[in-house]
């Protein structure tokens, strides 16, 4: 039997949701250690993140260890058209909430894609082979189409997937590096 994209999403939302909170705060942090000792960390002096929600991996530690390293972090603001750009944050950054009630940076310098060095992309599943099943509105694939810097995505066990689970559709962007916590 097999699911459409939506159906997986859901369910992989779900999952997340209730995976038991300290099991999922030791994974993300295990994750995000493995992160910071990746090569493209380590060269990447403008990294790109997401503001994250309530079900996805925390991105709080990881822009905080960016901006103690002297990294510039960039994260997204959305656009007309379901397009998206980059908006570097510091202390002074204030924010607004966008229609789908994420917090993204009312001003600042926007970065272009080939000024952002490593993207950090969120996701809903991934597979080994660097499928992700996105939040399904496309602005990542769409900015990542005309992106070539470095791409990794961190995955707890329960966001792993087969790789028949879904089709790749056309437009559907590879991620370059999974991180997972098999490889640890």
């Amino acid at each position: 039997m097999t699911y459409s994209k939506n159906e997986l999403r859901q369910a992989y939302i779900a999952r997340l949701q209730q995976l038991d909170l300290n099991t999922r705060l030791s994974e993300e942090k295990r994750l995000t250690s493995m992160l910071f000792n990746q090569p493209e960390w380590m060269r990447a002096k403008v990294v790109a993140l997401t503001l994250s929600q309530s079900f996805e991996i925390d991105t709080t530690p990881i822009l905080l260890h960016a901006r103690h390293e002297g990294r510039t972090v960039v994260v997204p603001r959305t656009l007309p058209k379901r397009q998206m750009e980059f908006v570097e944050i510091t202390e002074d950054t204030s924010f607004v909430e966008s229609s789908f009630g994420v917090l993204e940076p009312a001003d600042g310098r926007v970065y272009g894609p080939d000024e952002i060095e490593l993207m950090v992309v969120p996701g809903v599943a991934f597979t080994q082979n660097g499928h992700r099943l996105g939040f399904g509105g496309g602005y990542y694939d769409r900015y990542l189409s005309r992106y070539h810097g470095d791409t990794v995505s961190l995955a707890l066990p329960t966001q792993l997937a087969t790789d028949d689970e879904w089709q790749p559709d056309e437009h559907d962007q590879h991620i370059a590096r999974i991180l997972t916590l098999a490889e640890c």
